[in-house]
């Protein structure tokens, strides 16, 4: 048929069918989009492929949500839990390296096949990269080639097929790490109190200095024997008897209330003056400038008692940067907070819009980064690649999170839609590539370099399954990143993603790349230093 040498036609033909097969349910067991490598597969066997420029674009698409998602929590992330993923990551490594020599030793492989059994293996391209580097005529693509279907599709079942083996409960994973982070950030609630420590009479707020003893925020003032409450500001004076209703955390609660006074049951109420509103950030001029700097108690005569980002309830502290989707819990008159909405906007339609620009910006750098040569010593000159200077990319620029008028953070379901898209594209071509060579491969190198091909991906994912699961006490959704970020595995990411829609695993995956990148690097060098 003609029209399946159209590259378009062909992808969108190897997508439909994935997608249809990846519906397809044995029990609680699909594929999902995974399945468009296998239909991909069959098409490349019979000499029907992509240009490689859709495996890249995919792979940069894809790649690039990932760090615009994990970015803004990567370094909190790193210093929580990091270094144990960073170390599973390691493992698997590691252990893929000591299997290759193993294999190498078995079957008496050169150094350029055993770089590509192990960069093909472990589905790594910079790898492949410095072995065909290294060694002049090099067999390492076809070792790779042969390798690096399994090494794709051994990563896709096992993660598939993993919590069956392990008889995880994927909901109760989710709610056990939604309960850690609600540990981590505890929901605000209010406390009622009377002014009774004679130390802060007739003393400014602002002179109590209320903020280093615990981050709350006083929101209305009853004075004693008045009708109405009014709002508290830094200049608002404190009595005996009055009666303050704060908002916090509950630990920063009791510390406050233990410094003002005693805890009293009675509500204070909003007068007919005062009402509460809660505004969504959605303009962009108001994204990325601090609270203090806007000033809206002074300016507008409001007070802002909290943030609600990400469903996660944050104290409204001066320095607290306003991001897109904010949702700012605000008190004060009608007319003041008229004025507060229409300069942040509160119109949820700006956060489903799309801005090409700094998505193609992003890409531009990531594409750029990826071809910086760094240096490391008794190493050489290496880089990035691609998918590490994207990955970079989406990392550093959405931690930045805004430059001057460009706004880094797109809205959650353009991520979606880009990683989706990137997803496919990559599927459909590196599935198409792989067929087309996986038969003649086989037939020149043997059964033995399938065997090693199986066993190199195999082993160090069951070997940092068990470390990480049962001496590093990973949970269980952080592991599969961990599995496919120290495999440098995309479609293994894509299965990962399959199995839970929370972005715990693709930020592992950002977490322990790096680390997985440059130690493949690293041990391609020295696997082929050894093996000579």
């Amino acid at each position: 048929m003609q029209l399946l040498h159209n590259p378009i036609f062909l992808l969108l033909v190897i997508i439909l069918l994935g997608e249809a097969l990846g519906q397809v349910r044995l029990k609680a067991f699909s594929l999902g989009s995974s399945a468009i490598i296998f239909v991909a597969l069959v098409f490349g066997h019979y000499g029907l492929t992509l240009p490689g420029e859709f495996q890249t674009l995919g792979l940069a698409l894809f790649i690039y949500s990932v760090g615009l998602q994990a970015g803004p929590g990567f370094l909190s992330s790193f210093r929580r839990q990091g270094m144990k993923l960073s170390l599973g990551a390691l493992v698997m490594v590691l252990s893929g390296f000591l299997t290759t020599l193993a294999c190498c030793w078995l079957f008496r492989f050169d150094a350029d096949i055993g770089a590509g059994l192990f960069s093909g293996a472990l589905t790594s391209t910079p790898g492949l990269a410095v072995a065909v580097e290294a060694v002049a005529k090099s067999r390492a693509p076809a070792a790779y080639g042969l390798t690096y279907c399994f090494g794709v599709v051994g990563v896709i079942l096992f993660i598939k097929l993993l919590p069956r083996v392990l008889r995880v409960d994927i909901a109760a994973e989710e709610e056990a790490l939604n309960r850690e982070v609600t540990e981590n950030y505890p929901p605000f609630s209010v406390h009622h109190i009377e002014v009774t420590n004679p130390n802060l009479f007739d003393k400014a707020v602002r002179d109590i200095f209320l903020k280093d003893i615990a981050p709350v925020v006083i929101t209305r003032m009853l004075r004693k024997g008045a009708s109405e409450p009014i709002l508290v500001f830094g200049d608002t004076i404190l009595r005996q008897g009055d009666r303050l209703r704060i908002a916090g955390r509950e630990k920063d609660l009791q510390r406050a209330e233990l410094f003002l006074g005693r805890s009293i049951d009675e509500e204070i109420a909003f007068n007919r003056g005062l009402t509460k509103k809660n505004i969504v950030v959605s303009k962009s001029e108001a994204v990325g400038h601090s609270l203090g700097s806007l000033n809206l108690a002074v300016v507008f005569n409001v007070q802002v008692t909290r943030i609600t980002r990400n469903g996660i309830d944050l104290p409204a502290a001066g320095h607290s940067r306003l991001h897109l989707g904010d949702v700012l819990h605000v008190v004060g008159d009608e007319n003041s907070l008229h004025n507060v909405t229409r300069m942040l906007g509160n119109d949820s339609r700006e956060l489903y819009r799309i801005n090409l620009l700094p998505i193609l910006l992003g890409l531009l750098a990531g594409f750029l980064i990826g071809e910086i040569p760094l240096y490391l010593p008794g190493i050489g000159f290496f880089t990035l690649g691609t998918t590490g200077g994207v990955l970079l990319a989406g990392l550093v620029l959405s931690r930045l999170y805004k430059t001057g008028p460009i706004l880094w953070e797109i809205p959650a379901t353009a991520n979606r839609f880009i990683r989706e898209l990137g997803l496919v594209f990559f599927l459909a071509a590196v599935g198409t590539h792989t067929g087309e060579t996986i038969l003649h491969t086989l037939a020149q190198q043997g059964i033995p370099l399938l065997i090693s091909g199986v066993l190199v991906t195999s082993a160090p994912l069951v070997i940092s399954l068990v470390v990480c699961r049962y001496l590093l006490r990973i949970r269980f959704l952080r592991l599969l990143g961990v599995l496919t970020g120290g495999m440098t595995s995309t479609p293994g990411l894509v299965s990962a993603s399959s199995l839970s829609d929370t972005p715990y695993a693709a930020a592992a995956y950002a977490t322990v790349y790096p680390v997985a990148l440059i130690g493949m690097i690293l041990l391609t060098k020295i696997l082929i230093l050894v093996v000579r």
